[in-house]
């Protein structure tokens, strides 16, 4: 049995309207069920998300997390603006507490928190029995001009300590520790933006803000009683204080968290005696990273309103009708409540990287709604017959016969509305089904990237296509069956008028199939994607500037990192490689010789600020052990040598497992963009190749650097493969849809043109190609091919009635044009407001959205119909037989 498309409106018509009260009202507790839900959703960040956990470096990276620590790491700079140096009693009684502060942060893992005040941090000199091995600050440190001056010469004996937890110029100190993602007892996922705010109030308040707050319980709650202290901090929630969750420090009877809500407290307010006018503390990491980002959310939810404002001006102009300017709108957010609710159900919740993809499905929404109104609006404009309804190459189709009566006393305006609202459904619903279906299946070749806030990204959108369907080919068709117009005659004329200044424009539009215009459009057109190649090979996978790209270079955020940055030589990015050896390789001269040497390598290798590792120590201790001479700075081959300067650095440095058969190489790079990253992995495999049978295998790679280098290598490796998935997926239905070579061209063309200026902007403007850009991409080219679709569809339905080429692309783009063009430029009127976003990130996507907006409007209107005269040149053009064409 053949599928036909009037088959498949003949079952589908009866369903939707035949009981429109019910399906509506069904549709309608759906729609209040996940809504519900939706509230629900929460912020869902995580580490792991961002990295992609099948790539040969971060196995690595999962093998030696244990050993060496993890990537997650937050680093807090304490920094005197003063001009003295940290020894004082003062600075180091405020480093102590930041100490104890982060070590007592929800989701640090304890066993990696290095500061002076930590014991794994150490110093080696020469006493009369050899070398003694000691904490820089000892356990018995007391704040008297002595022990401050013994911590003084510590640091200088300590190697790698000032540069890296001191800065250069004595004038701060570093507390760095590393995340677990996961608590090691009860699995529970860290929740990133609480650990950001008390990132704020326990360690930048404390010494930044000049009043505490204490928060006393207004009840007793047991083991504590009314007016206890049950938190401590130094952040006025002021209003949000209600909103507000405290951990309290002791823990219930059976050793749970009490965890106290901002209800259930008062506030008492008094002086900070840890505050510091001279003093600043800086910090830096993903954590942080994702709490400034959630922050500037609601920034982000008030660009989405002020769209949707924008965009309901633009309908009510367009629409000639204010209730009908609501209604795509309306539809299109319902949607966004459904693909919310739809995610919260699947487990998910929002991730902050992900929140603009609502708006890409409102965008996407308002584009099919737009359709729906236009065609109603033309259909009531010109009066449809009553009591039939026109078919789209079938035959009439009683509109009592849809509803199962036999007679209806209505007044003229209602059968008005339903039987426009029929007629636009059969011409209509299944170039927008068609389309919509298209751009899940696209979407979700996204999988492919083996990332999984992209997989998530690619799962939330299809959630939000498929609700589309819902609510643009269902829900809003039955609610233009009860639109009442207060005055039709005036609609009508507003309509014409419409009309009459869109002939005008469309009439010369429409020459573009005339050879002159058609060579003189294709050549412009060939001219930009010849640029666009040109460019391609500038386009940088990943990142392209040294601070954090999702914010702006002004940020807090990228203020702290350049601080950092300047006064520390480590500077904020570390690669970890990983000299994998047999069992004490340490002992093994040729392998410790060959680490050494790459140690040395890299040191000088561009982007590289410094690199240190086990053998380097090694020489140092070596030298000291022969009073400090020069000569003796060298690797000794006999293995007893080894040894006994190797027993002398613990693993506690984070420089060698247990066994030995693992030492990391720190290299500390100078930023974290894609150049960099790429000329530093390159370094290594080059050296790891020309040493094969040197005993060692360097293996990358840790650090965060090293989960930069394994998400650049993925998405670069699966990039092409994605785009090319998308179009082939977009080529096939547009063939199945209308049977016609010539339909693959004009539709899909336009389409990869547009991905390819993309490509070609984001080389110009310097927006790297990430795991957030990418998927936008993919995005904005299912905007395009719904277009394409809406317009090719009408062509072949003029095509049919025996029009030229010249006349039916005038009508089509007068049916469908009119609401593509004034689609575009409503979602790239919204989008331009994005430009002013405190968020680099959302800045940067309103500037290539509002690219890929344009560009798909320019070749839906202008290179589709040089197109289509190129193929009318090969082989006449006329409505062929397909799903969407009888």
């Amino acid at each position: 049995m053949r599928i036909t498309a009037d088959g498949i409106l003949r079952a589908v018509i009866p369903l939707i309207y035949g009981r429109r009260w019910l399906t509506f009202s069904l549709l309608m507790a759906l729609t209040v069920f996940l809504g519900l839900h939706a509230l629900k959703l929460r912020p869902d960040a995580g580490f792991e998300k961002q990295i992609p956990l099948d790539h040969p470096y971060m196995k690595v990276f999962k093998k030696y997390e244990q050993a060496f620590g993890g990537a997650n790491l937050i680093s807090v700079a304490l920094m005197r603006d003063d001009g003295k140096d940290i020894y004082d009693a003062d600075f180091l009684d405020k480093l102590k507490k930041l100490t104890d502060a982060t070590f007592f942060l929800p989701g640090v893992d304890r066993a990696h928190v290095t500061s002076l005040f930590t014991p794994d941090l150490t110093y080696l000199e020469i006493v009369e029995d050899g070398i003694n091995l000691g904490t820089v600050i000892p356990a018995n440190y007391a704040p008297t001009p002595e022990m401050i001056a013994k911590v003084r010469e510590h640091v200088g004996e300590a190697d790698e300590v000032i540069g890296r937890f001191v800065s250069l110029n004595q004038q701060g100190a570093m507390v760095v520790a590393s995340l677990l993602e996961r608590h090691p007892v009860t699995g529970a996922k860290l929740d990133y933006d609480r650990l950001a705010g008390q990132l704020e109030d326990q360690l930048r308040g404390r010494i930044q803000n000049p009043r505490e707050y204490q928060y006393k319980l207004k009840a007793d709650r047991p083991p504590y009683h009314a007016g206890d202290v049950v938190w401590t901090g130094y952040t006025d929630y002021g209003w949000k204080l209600p909103w507000q969750t405290f951990e309290a420090d002791q823990k219930d009877d059976n050793g749970e968290a009490i965890l106290v809500s901002g209800r259930d407290v008062t506030v008492a307010e008094q002086p900070n005696p840890d505050y510091s006018p001279h003093y600043s503390v800086r910090i830096i990491g993903f954590a942080k990273v994702i709490g400034d980002v959630t922050d500037a959310s609601i920034e982000v939810i008030g660009f989405f309103f002020i769209a949707m404002l924008l965009v309901v001006l633009l309908l009510w102009l367009f629409c000639g009708s204010f209730r009908l300017s609501l209604l795509p709108l309306s539809a299109a957010v319902t949607a966004v409540v459904w693909e919310l609710g739809l995610l919260q159900l699947c487990g998910f919740g929002l991730d902050p990287f992900a929140i603009l993809v609502p708006f890409l499905i409102m965008s996407i929404g308002v584009s099919h709604g737009v359709q729906y109104i236009n065609a109603w609006g033309n259909e009531v404009a010109q009066g449809v017959p009553h009591p039939t309804t026109r078919s789209a190459g079938g035959p009439p189709l009683s509109r009592y016969a849809v509803e199962g009566r036999s007679t209806a006393a209505e007044p003229p305006t209602q059968s008005l509305a339903f039987d426009a609202s029929v007629t636009s459904f059969r011409r209509l619903f299944l170039p927008g089904t068609v389309a919509i279906v298209t751009n899940v299946i696209g979407f979700a070749t996204l999988t492919f990237i083996h990332i999984d806030i992209v997989r998530e990204m690619a799962i939330n959108a299809a959630l939000g296509m498929a609700a589309v369907i819902v609510t643009n080919k269902m829900m809003l068709p039955i609610v233009l069956t009860w639109v009442r117009l207060p005055d039709i005659e005036k609609f009508k004329r507003r309509m014409a008028t419409r009309d009459r200044w869109g002939d005008h424009i469309w009439r010369r539009v429409a020459a573009i199939t005339e050879a002159r215009w058609a060579l003189l459009t294709l050549g412009i057109v060939a001219a930009a994607l010849a640029w666009a190649i040109w460019m391609y090979p500038r386009l940088i996978i990943g990142d392209t500037q040294a601070g954090v790209p999702e914010l702006r270079p002004d940020s807090r955020y990228n203020r702290d990192s350049a601080v950092i940055a300047a006064n520390f030589a480590i500077g904020v990015d570390i690669l970890k490689v990983i000299a994998e050896a047999k069992p004490y390789g340490c002992l093994d001269g040729r392998v410790m010789e060959t680490v050494d040497r790459f140690t040395w390598h890299m040191q000088n290798t561009p982007g590289v600020l410094s690199a240190i590792s086990l053998p380097v120590l090694a020489r140092q201790a070596r030298s000291l052990w022969n009073e400090g001479a020069p000569k003796w700075a060298v690797l000794p081959r006999n293995q007893a040598a080894l040894s006994q300067l190797t027993g002398r650095i613990p693993s506690g440095t984070g420089l060698q497992n247990a066994d030995c058969s693992a030492m990391p190489v720190l290299i500390f790079t100078t930023d974290h963009r894609a150049e960099t990253i790429g000329g530093i992995v390159d370094a290594v495999k080059r050296y790891n190749l020309d040493n094969l049978s040197s005993g060692a295998n360097f293996a990358l790679a840790s650090g965060n650097v090293g989960v930069m280098a394994a998400t650049n290598e993925e998405i670069e490796s699966r990039e092409i493969l994605v785009i090319l998935w998308v179009h082939l997926t977009l080529l096939v239905f547009v063939w199945i849809s209308f049977r016609s070579w010539a339909s693959v061209v004009c539709i899909i063309t336009p389409l990869v043109s547009c991905s390819l200026l993309t490509y070609g902007f984001m080389a110009l403007t310097g927006i790297g190609m990430k795991s957030a850009t990418l998927p936008v991409a993919a995005f904005g080219v299912g905007i395009g091919v719904d277009d394409g679709i809406y317009l090719w569809g009408a062509l072949t339905r003029y095509l049919g009635q025996g029009d030229s080429i010249r006349e039916a692309f005038r009508h089509a783009l007068r049916a469908a044009g009119k609401a593509t063009t004034f689609t575009s430029l409503a979602l790239i009127v919204s989008v331009g407001t994005w430009l002013f976003s405190g968020l680099q990130f959302q800045a940067d996507m309103g500037l290539l959205l509002l690219f890929m907006f344009t560009t798909n409007l320019f070749g839906a209107i202008l290179m589709m119909p040089a197109l289509g005269w190129l193929c009318h040149l090969v082989s006449p053009l006329q409505s062929k037989s397909g799903l969407l064409v009888k």
